[in-house]
């Protein structure tokens, strides 16, 4: 109840405090106050995010937003036919996570069962899905449903969907986007002449359901296979596949830092030689004991600590840099030592740093095998039997596996338009995708990136950077829900600041040979720093970077106390708990 200033009792309903805010407004006008706006400080207006993409930025996002936000009306949309992203897109064979599984996690939803050491695309999947299931994810999400177009009105952003099923276009609407689509989803074929005209079996790693073919009776041991490519998909395909067909060839020219597993310390006090172990496998008393929390937590800060560290690496030619480099090479030495000339092929002639370090569990142990061999010279072309050399040699192969990637290119596929300015995202970020701190894109109101530019690491934990950027776009969507704010856009002088700190950073590192930016010799992949230094520098706004334009219902600077209460729903003694959890030394005498 909430007794009026004649001490008459009246009930604290939405109609009775709305009647109450119109007698209000109506006293403050004949004043020439400020209006009050009918609910309390801590409510905050009505917002709805719309996520696209379902992947662990997506989910993360339906996971998180409704812990930070009230009154949140939130939708998923993801054009494929399962939650998982690059996890359900990827399932060629030996698909998996080249960090560690116990990092390769969210933070709030660890998995003490994991397998092995590195986990495989499958287990990554199977626990998205126990995580989407546990937090009931499921009805808000929606499936084979493609976002074809955004629009940003000046009120709203304004956004078309196509089911997939039905082929039908829906229209919906949302106060904010967050924008999380992934780069691993669009397979690049090699740019190799003749490809039609092949006769025997064709893969890409990125349409490849390896798994379901087995299960259907494919059978490689009579077969002589062809592996196009030397990046992480053809690094985890050819130590499975040696191991299945009767001869396999690798096709590669470039070369790669295989540097062994993380966590060498564990499998050492373990008795087991790192050098010599390719995927650890838990037993079964392990996983029992990494069941308990703190025993996981022990075990990852371990692993985290060793990956963390390996951001040094990057400078160029520091004592750290020379030492791994020595190092690393050494291992990849001992594990060809039954093919020592393939070392001098295979082991990179630049420094390690950011191009993206590699474990290979198993890689060079399967080149070193006798039913393999490694081809450095240039393709010329398809042949309906096989692959021909600039040279004029012939392969004559029975399957090909082009693992040649996929398009990373931060370009959104459909357009997203601010009808205000005229300005589409597809534009500004088709010469050069850039940001503001990895979260921010230029001229687009109300719209958070997530693992977009400038978001990536060449060493350390990638999802550590996905759950700043997450909580960051959370409290800017909390400000503007407490603050009254319809729209907040990163200015323009911000993200130019941005820019320049960024090119003024990786001149010192082994970087600017790396994830160029379209040939333009800049750098909008890689967070400048380490994923240690893009947490701290994402937990807090810096506001005075955005321009905001107000609600016109908030007309007054102060509009967002309300009506001078707190949300019904709020325990009166609220700020005891909230209070005393601020401080470290508590005591009760």
């Amino acid at each position: 109840m909430v007794v009026t200033l004649d001490h008459t009792p009246t009930p604290n309903t939405p109609a009775a405090r709305a009647a109450q805010a119109q007698e209000a407004r109506d006293v403050a006008d004949s004043l020439g106050l400020p209006p009050l706006v009918p609910h309390g400080v801590d409510e905050g207006r009505p917002v709805r995010v719309i996520v696209i993409g379902a992947g662990f930025s997506g989910l993360g996002a339906a996971i998180y937003l409704p812990q930070q936000i009230r009154n949140l009306d939130l939708q998923v949309y993801d054009r494929a036919e399962d939650i998982g992203g690059v996890w359900n897109i990827n399932r060629y064979m030996g698909v998996a996570c080249d960090v560690p599984a116990a990092t390769y996690t969210y933070t709030f939803a660890s998995n003490s069962k994991w397998d092995k050491f590195y986990a495989g695309g499958a287990e990554i999947k199977t626990y998205l899905s126990r995580v989407v299931e546990h937090y009931n994810l499921r009805p808000l999400i929606k499936l084979q449903h493609e976002v074809v177009d955004a629009r940003w009105d000046g009120t709203k952003w304004n956004v078309q969907i196509k089911n997939l099923v039905s082929g039908n276009i829906i229209k919906d609407s949302a106060d904010f986007i967050y924008y999380s689509p992934g780069l691993l989803s669009n397979p690049i074929w090699p740019d190799i002449p003749g490809r039609e005209s092949y006769k025997g079996i064709l893969r890409h790693s990125g349409k490849w359901d390896a798994a379901k073919e087995e299960e259907e009776g494919m059978d490689w041991s009579d077969k002589r296979v062809g592996v196009i490519g030397v990046g992480s998909s053809a690094i985890q395909i050819i130590p499975v596949m040696q191991s299945k067909c009767r001869e396999l060839v690798s096709f590669g020219r470039s070369r790669t830092w295989i540097i062994g597993t993380y966590g060498d310390s564990i499998l050492a006090s373990k008795g087991i030689d790192p050098s010599k172990q390719s995927n650890y496998a838990f037993t079964d008393a392990e996983k029992e004991y990494l069941a308990n929390f703190e025993n996981y937590k022990d075990f990852r800060m371990v692993v985290e600590r060793e990956k963390g560290l390996q951001h040094f690496l990057i400078h160029r030619d520091t004592k750290a840099q020379n030492g791994f480099r020595a190092l690393s090479e050494a291992k990849m030495r001992s594990k060809l030592e039954d093919k020592p000339e393939l070392a001098d092929r295979l082991v990179p002639d630049f420094a390690v740093g950011c191009k993206r370090l590699t474990p290979g569990p198993g890689y060079l142990e399967a080149l070193a095998q006798p039913n393999t061999s490694f081809v450095t010279d240039d393709l010329e072309c398809f042949t309906p039997t096989g692959i021909r050399t600039k040279k004029g040699e012939e392969y004559e192969l029975d399957a090909i596996i082009c693992a040649t990637g996929f398009k990373a290119d931060a370009k959104p596929r459909f357009p997203i338009v601010n009808e205000v300015t005229g300005d589409n995202l597809q534009d500004l970020w088709d010469y050069e995708p850039v940001s503001y701190m990895s979260v921010g894109a230029p001229r687009m109101p109300n719209f958070f990136t997530v693992l977009g530019p400038q978001s990536h690491v060449g060493t350390g934990n990638l999802l550590i950077i996905m759950e700043a950027e997450l909580a960051y776009a959370a409290k800017c969507i909390a400000k503007c829900q407490r603050e009254g704010i319809r729209s907040m856009t990163p200015k323009d002088s911000a993200i130019q600041d941005w820019i320049r700190y960024t090119d003024a950073y990786f001149p010192s590192t082994e970087c600017p040979s790396w994830y160029k930016s379209g040939g333009h010799g800049t750098i909008r992949t890689l967070w400048p720093g380490s994923s240690q230094h893009a947490v701290a520098a994402l937990r807090e706004p810096r506001w005075e970077d955005w321009d905001y334009e107000r609600d016109p219902q908030y007309k007054h600077s102060m509009s967002w106390l309300g009506d001078g209460q707190i949300a019904p729903h709020y325990d009166p003694a609220f700020y005891f708990d909230e209070m005393r959890s601020r401080h470290k030394d508590i005591i009760h005498i």
